[in-house]
């Protein structure tokens, strides 16, 4: 019998269409996976929608994960909602900056499956 317990939802953000479909086959059967490759289109999801956990491209053409962060945290339900940014970005500047912002967490890229599960388990309280 299948549980009716809900899952989390973990709402993935990345301009790479590939990325994101990648991200919910890895991640549908354990959360509830919400993506968006429009980011400046994140206000108005997050109006509808209040995600447990946050994953974030740092690199995008239009709006990056820093550029992305305030808004999330403008919405007072997401003050603390754990972020964990997915970058190729390798350097003290970048985690320094994005810690300050307040992610929690980033996985490299290429994704590695384990890592990606064992990260996501680790900050979402489900």
């Amino acid at each position: 019998m299948e549980s009716t317990q809900k899952k989390p939802i973990v709402l993935a953000i990345d301009d790479s269409d590939d990325i994101l479909l990648m991200l919910q086959l890895l991640l549908e059967e354990k959360y509830e996976i919400r993506t968006l490759s429009q980011p400046a289109k994140l206000k108005e999801m997050l109006a509808e929608l209040t995600p447990d956990l946050f994953l974030l491209d740092y690199n995008m053409p239009e709006l990056t994960g820093f550029d992305l962060m305030p808004i999330i945290r403008s919405f007072p339900k997401h003050k603390s909602t754990p972020v964990i940014y997915l970058t190729g970005v390798c350097s003290a500047d970048f985690f320094t900056v994005a810690t300050r912002l307040g992610a929690c967490d980033y996985i490299m890229k290429p994704i590695d499956a384990e890592k990606l599960n064992d990260k996501i388990e680790k900050h979402i309280k489900a």
